[in-house]
């Protein structure tokens, strides 16, 4: 026999064949069909692997967990029980739920049963808006199935013809399933999942993906995040987003990857958690937008006390999608993680990323170390598409024709991974597609080198902070403003340099001419009017508005205003002399009523109130009110501090701040601090936080530290519409007694209402322990024979006593130091058993070294004003240990947010419903975004506000 040739193989190519051979082994494990499959495969071949989930009731970092054959059983047994409906397989279920585990349970279990699950984002407070919604998704899919839970269905239960089925129900029937169930075998081009449009220009559309459509989307998202079976994923954006169903849970599940879902609230109440997960979970791949970007880099980026506290060496990878990321944002943050990790080499990744719902999320990303790698444009570059993804720029204005390398256009994109159509609806369908089966996104970008970064939007939209505003809404309530001509109204988003976030302008044609003598007066109140309505809808107001005559203003064919022209008017400054003409004549406008500042400290306060709002000093009148000029709680402290420093001062009590916004009446209190003449005020619980507008004043009781400087942001949203005040605890102020019981805080409060609103109808709320005081009030209002329109309860039962039994001075000072910002709410929790031993003065020391020193700085605290206030805080609970309530009133607005201890679910059932025993109306119990202590903060105040005002219009006010 011949002796046999051995070639010498190379160590490369014994690395290439083993790279090719774990590929293969990698492909062959990976190829499922359907998402049916790739649970099958999950609970088959990772069966130990873990699904965690922190729910909005958590109050540390306690971890629910679930293993993937776990899970596989529990998702079969529910929906084993959904077949009891006994609805055809292919119909649609709409899946209304807010626990991450809820949602991805219900949707397996509709996958399994053979059903096509809809998820359904938050429904609007506005009930007109939510009915109309509701009844649309009715009509679309000639259905109306829902799974919700209690607080779901208490939302949708006034819309008739609806078939609501609780999850509660589903799970207490799955318990009793049998083992012999056989799951739903499904194609790989059925529809799978439906995912709904944000509904910006109009109603929702329901966007059909099909398990190919989701699996080519998954593959090639695995494969750009370099995914194996050992990774380790965080999540925290909604399962109804198709970034935290798809992208961060059937992506890693289809490689095997352990996933960790928090809800959204636990990581905005304490940003610091977001870290302590990534050190304790070793987690390698995250979520986070460009807002949270920047939030979590204000929160962190002061923490000097922190640096170099945790173990971040796990991160390999942070996704960014949502809006543009901002650059000096992105290495901001990065720079941040650097200093708060031990390793002080560590780099850090941020993957900006394009994607939509039609895409199944993102599918064009570029991964960039942003310290070692300065980025050259203002926005992070969105890099190239994942795999099976084609991107192209066209002419905007035929959709076809390429545009070439460095120039904008209207961005589209093909592949595997985009939708097959809208449910329902072939028309919008074929208007999103052009030849070729290219997807129109209604971006506009640029490619260069490659990689895509966008610079526009066609579609009418305007993103704030990550969430979408529709445009065309906006604008019809804008052209209801008197002073605009109908429909010669334009708004169109814009993002000036520098700028964290998406904003807007307005373009319209004034009913008036701009020449005639009261022209300043009309343009004043019509800007001011189309900023009141922008700030209320959409929580800003416009960068600029600009009038335009009407004969300048161009129309399209279809008689449209062009707003992609009129922006590039802007950018090209072609409308500066129409600006420059509004300036002008809004400043004759404030001119009628402009007082110069004549005395030093009025000149002072100026150049202050100047610094802070960015206004030129020779602007600024006696006359201006910090609020009316837009001032925040953060402002207030930023007054307070630089004034104490300027005048030399050791304190202007923030209250004087509040009583005195305007520069010429705080300039009087200032001096008589100065020459020493102040007298002790005589207390009076009302501070007047705006008093402009022409409706029914709001009255808004204190929580439980006694104090009202939180509702200073809530406050400018009712600007030009209704005086808001607030009323504040006694016992702050030198020689002012705390209140000795719950009688004499109501007496007072209800005699301070009186004289400053002589009679009803009355709008009164509370928040917190402020709202047993409200109602209280109402009560007391009520029995002087006047007229209670509103009576508002803002996370609060009606029984307290039991409550206020439970804490002691330690508890007290932790629910205080939590409340300012002291603490975390771990901190809190943690604290609490090992410094009761300890001396009061012990104690105070532990929190104060605790507290970050800029939050100290910024609320102006000594050791001995913390020390107070905790006797203050501590003087209201004593005043709630014997309430009982009792009687009642017209009717109460109930307001709920995630409570301190246990289930949103069961705080509402259990501790707020029997709100109803005193109520002689039906009450409202209304969800309300946020946590207990967070619902009034800049992440939740825009949203609850208006909330807060569609109940006070729903009661008449």
């Amino acid at each position: 026999m011949a002796p046999v040739a051995v070639t010498p193989v190379a160590p490369t190519d014994i690395i290439h064949d083993l790279k090719a051979s774990l590929a293969t082994e990698r492909a062959s494990q990976t190829s499922p069909e359907t998402l049916l499959d790739v649970l099958a495969q999950a609970a088959a071949q990772y069966s130990n692997h873990e699904l965690g989930f922190i729910t909005s009731s958590a109050h540390d970092s306690s971890i629910q967990t679930k293993t993937f054959s776990q899970f596989n059983e529990y998702a079969r047994s529910l929906a084993q029980a959904m077949l009891a409906w006994g609805k055809p397989a292919g119909s649609v279920i709409v899946v209304y739920l807010t626990e991450h585990e809820d949602n991805m349970a219900a949707v397996w279990a509709c996958l399994l049963a053979g059903y096509v699950p809809c998820l359904q984002p938050a429904l609007s407070a506005q009930q007109a808006h939510k009915e109309g919604h509701v009844a649309h998704i009715k009509g679309l899919f000639s259905s109306a199935t829902w799974l919700t839970s209690e607080s779901g269905a208490e939302q949708v239960n006034s819309i008739a013809g609806l078939d609501i089925h609780l999850l509660s129900d589903l799970k207490a029937s799955a318990e009793t399933s049998s083992a012999d169930f056989k799951a739903h075998e499904a194609k790989p081009d059925d529809e799978a999942i439906l995912f709904l449009t944000s509904g910006s220009t109009g109603f929702s559309k329901a966007v059909v993906h099909t398990h190919r459509t989701i699996l080519a989307a998954c593959h090639a998202k695995g494969e750009s995040y370099g995914l194996t079976s050992e990774s380790k994923i965080m999540n925290w954006v909604g399962f109804d987003h198709v970034a935290g169903s798809l992208e961060m849970h059937i992506a890693p599940l289809l490689y095997g990857a352990s996933q960790l879902h928090v809800h959204a609230s636990a990581i905005l109440s304490d940003p610091l958690r977001f870290l302590r997960l990534i050190e304790e979970k070793s987690i390698e791949l995250a979520f986070a937008p460009n807002f949270l970007l920047a939030k979590l880099t204000r929160d962190l980026e002061k923490r000097t006390d922190l640096f170099g506290s945790f173990d971040l060496s796990s991160i390999k990878r942070i996704n960014s999608g949502g809006e543009a990321v901002v650059s000096s944002t992105a290495q901001a943050f990065a720079s941040t993680l650097k200093n708060l990790a031990k390793d002080g080499n560590a780099s850090f990744v941020i993957s900006a990323g394009f994607g939509m719902t039609e895409t199944c999320a993102g599918c064009v990303y570029d991964p960039i170390d942003v310290l070692a790698t300065p980025p050259a444009h203002e926005f992070l570059e969105l890099g190239a598409p994942i795999a099976g993804c084609e991107m192209r720029i066209v002419n905007p204005e035929d959709g076809v024709s390429p545009r070439p390398d460095g120039e904008s256009g209207e961005l589209q994109v093909r592949g595997p991974m985009v939708f097959v159509r809208y449910y329902s609806n072939p028309e919008a369908t074929a208007a999103s597609f052009v030849e070729g089966g290219w997807y129109r996104t209604g971006d506009v970008g640029i490619v260069e080198n490659g990689k895509m970064r966008l610079s526009g939007r066609i579609k009418d939209t305007v993103i704030v902070h990550g969430v979408s505003y529709g445009i065309p809404e906006l604008e019809t309530y804008l052209q209801t403003v008197e002073g605009v001509t109908h429909s010669f109204l334009a708004a169109a988003p814009y993002r000036a340099p520098g700028q964290e976030t998406e904003g807007f302008v307005v373009f319209y044609s004034p009913t008036f001419e701009l020449d005639t003598e009261d022209a300043p007066a009309k343009l004043f109140a019509t800007h001011r009017a189309l900023r009141d309505i922008s700030v209320k809808l959409i929580t800003l107001p416009p960068q600029q508005i600009i009038p335009i005559p009407i004969n300048q203003m161009e129309k399209t064919t279809l008689g449209k205003l062009s707003r992609a022209r009129l922006v590039n008017l802007f950018k090209q400054g072609e409308l500066a002399k129409h600006i420059a003409r509004a300036e002008e004549l809004i400043s004759v406008a404030r001119g009628a009523t402009f007082v110069a500042p004549s005395t030093e400290t009025e000149k002072t306060l100026a150049a202050i109130y100047a610094g802070i709002f960015n206004l030129s000093v020779s602007d600024m009148s006696a006359g201006d009110n910090f609020f009316e000029l837009g001032g925040t709680s953060i402002d207030v402290i930023r007054l307070k501090r630089e004034g104490e420093a300027s005048f030399e001062l050791p304190e202007i009590p923030t209250i004087q701040i509040l009583k005195h916004p305007v520069i010429s009446s705080l300039a009087k209190y200032v001096d008589s601090l100065v020459s020493k003449d102040a007298t002790t005020e005589e207390y009076d619980p009302i501070v007047p936080l705006q008093l402009t507008g022409n409706k029914t004043p709001i009255f808004m009781v204190h929580p439980g530290v006694g104090e009202v400087l939180i509702f200073v942001n809530l406050a400018k949203y009712f600007q030009n519409e209704r005086p808001f005040y607030a009323l504040r605890a006694r016992g702050f102020e030198p020689g002012h007694p705390f209140f000795g019981s719950m009688d004499e805080m109501v007496s007072c409060y209800a005699a301070a209402v009186k004289r400053t609103q002589a009679h009803g109808p009355y709008a009164i709320a509370g928040y917190s322990y402020g709202g047993v005081v409200a109602f209280e009030v109402a009560k007391r209002l009520e029995a002087m024979g006047e007229e209670v329109k509103f009576t508002g309860l803002i996370n609060i039962p009606p029984h307290i006593a039991d409550r206020m039994h439970e804490i002691d001075w330690t508890g007290g000072m932790l629910n205080l130091s939590y409340f300012l910002g002291l603490v975390t709410k771990q901190d809190a929790n943690d604290l609490a058993p090992s410094l009761r031993p300890w001396t009061r003065k012990e104690q105070l020391e532990v929190v104060w070294k605790l507290s970050p020193p800029e939050r100290l700085v910024e609320l102006q605290l000594t050791p001995e004003k913390l020390d107070h206030w905790v006797d203050i805080a501590g003087s209201l609970i004593e005043c709630g240990k014997d309430y009982n309530p009792g009687g009642s009133v017209s009717v109460v607005d109930v307001f709920y947010a995630i409570p301190l201890r246990g289930s949103k679910e069961d705080w509402l059932n259990k501790q707020l419903k029997p709100w109803a025993e005193f109520s002689r109306g039906e009450p409202a119990y209304t969800d309300v975004p946020g946590q207990h202590y967070t619902l009034m903060d800049f992440d939740h105040v825009p949203g609850f506000q208006k909330i807060f005002r569609s109940r006070l219009e729903a009661r008449g006010l």
